[in-house]
């Protein structure tokens, strides 16, 4: 009787994995032990005693009873029978894990979107095993020597001895490689907000699609700015004449324009409370951009000849003197 009867008493496939075997038997065991069919013993135990062999075959704890030697008309005349096939090229196609990964967004990205470039490690098998068919030869990866024991080359592993094992990937059938993606941001993104790459992840097994890879977001501020939560602050330059005399001002900040209304008479260090143009958090609540003003000189000044020079003095002068007049007359 070949291997193929024992895995139908079983109800197994001939590419069954060891741990599948014992799945069937301790389950078939349980609905058929005699013990536990109180009145049918006799009808249940031929087929308990038909899965226990099968289970001991099959598993290497008995040998397989002999076949009778065919005959010389027997042999010329049986079909040529094809080589055993390999179970680790035949096991069923496997999906690839998920991995989680990091990614840094950018202030302006997190808040107005944007496209990120991800790169992250994933395992991939490896191809040095795929090219020399790293199976114990002795068994050709089944485990399970001719006598249906344990093969006694590789343990019943099914993969050469740790002295013989992969050069590449030193036995493990897998390897890291880096891989890189581009991840769309969405507007408002937050900390910790999951950003899914499907098909991203490790790559299968025996050909199963790759996993996902889970982008977990961290906003990152640079240099300029300043974060307090969901509220961010940084500086502004105004030059000394708008902030003397106020008006609109237009300022770019996180790649927007934004148009500012500078009180007259602002000083350096005055703050622009711009409400709601902060970050978000996963409820929708937004923070505030806070704006310091930093007063600069005004690019027109390098070009004032004397003249112009002088009535700036003269009319500062002036607005001097009349502050201490005011000053003075309010003693």
């Amino acid at each position: 009787m070949n291997l193929d009867e024992y895995y139908k008493r079983l109800n197994l496939s001939r590419t069954a994995s060891p741990s599948d075997v014992k799945r069937a038997y301790r389950r078939l065991r349980a609905k058929y032990h005699p013990d536990r069919n109180k009145g049918r013993e006799t009808t249940v135990a031929p087929v308990f005693t038909r899965i226990q062999e099968a289970f001991e075959i099959l598993t290497g704890k008995r040998a397989p009873p002999a076949s009778p030697p065919p005959s010389a008309s027997a042999w010329a005349e049986r079909p040529s029978q094809p080589p055993r096939p390999d179970p680790h090229r035949n096991a069923p196609a496997m999906r690839g894990a998920n991995c989680l990964i990091e990614l840094f967004v950018p202030l302006e990205a997190a808040i107005h979107g944007g496209e990120i470039q991800a790169n992250y490690p994933v395992k991939e098998p490896c191809h040095v095993c795929q090219e020399r068919a790293a199976a114990c030869t002795a068994c050709n990866g089944s485990g399970v020597s001719a006598t249906g024991k344990q093969c006694a080359a590789c343990g019943g592993s099914g993969r050469p001895r740790s002295g013989d094992a992969c050069p590449a990937c030193l036995g493990t059938r897998s390897r890291v490689t880096m891989k890189s993606a581009a991840v769309t941001i969405p507007p408002g993104a937050w900390d910790g907000q999951r950003l899914v790459i499907e098909g991203g992840g490790h790559l299968g097994v025996n050909g199963g699609p790759a996993g996902d890879a889970i982008c977990s977001v961290a906003i990152v501020c640079d240099a300029a700015f300043r974060r307090d939560g969901l509220n961010l602050a940084c500086e502004i330059q105004v030059d000394f004449v708008t902030a003397i005399l106020g008006g609109s001002y237009e300022a770019t900040i996180l790649g927007r324009a934004h148009q500012l209304a500078i009180p007259p008479n602002a000083q350096a260090g005055s703050k622009i409370r711009l409400a709601k143009q902060g970050l978000v958090d996963r409820n929708g609540s937004r923070g505030d951009l806070t704006l310091h003003l930093v007063l600069a000189m005004p690019a027109a000044a390098s070009h004032l000849n004397g003249d112009e020079r002088q009535r700036l003095r003269d009319m500062f002068a002036d607005a001097e003197l009349r502050s201490r007049r005011l000053v003075g007359g309010s003693r």
